[in-house]
């Protein structure tokens, strides 16, 4: 069994974070589409550490400061792995996004990356909302 009985997470929203999450299952281009705090997020899900890879990236992409502090933190991670210290818990609380949609009302935004709650999450289903 994925998850104990008196979990708070929906079991097959897990299952899709598990694939995510293990690169042997090979889950790659899942869509999704998340109800969270009344909008809607749409996106494709991705492991803890690609979407970790990515935000550093994109946190390097702004002023000197987060730079310095993306090329440090870069640098860990890199030096961690080449140890053999980088395989970590990964946070069951989280789910990561890629390519996202964030749509509230008419409005509609896209990200490069999404980091949210599982609890957070109300609905959900496969795929993205057919355009009007």
């Amino acid at each position: 069994m994925l998850l104990q009985p008196d979990s708070q997470f929906d079991p097959h929203l897990e299952m899709l974070r598990l694939g995510a999450e293990h690169e042997d299952i090979e889950a790659r281009d899942i869509v999704v589409t998340l109800a969270s705090g009344g909008a809607l997020v749409t996106g494709t899900l991705v492991s803890t550490e690609t979407w970790e890879r990515l935000h550093l990236r994109e946190l390097g992409d702004h002023d000197d400061t987060l730079r310095k502090v993306a090329r440090y933190a870069i640098e860990h991670r890199d030096q961690a792995a080449e140890e053999g210290r980088r395989h970590r818990k990964v946070d069951r609380r989280f789910l990561h996004l890629t390519d996202v949609t964030y749509r509230t009302g008419h409005a509609s935004t896209t990200l490069p990356t999404w980091r949210g709650t599982i609890a957070s999450v109300s609905g959900w289903t496969l795929g993205e909302p057919e355009k009007s």
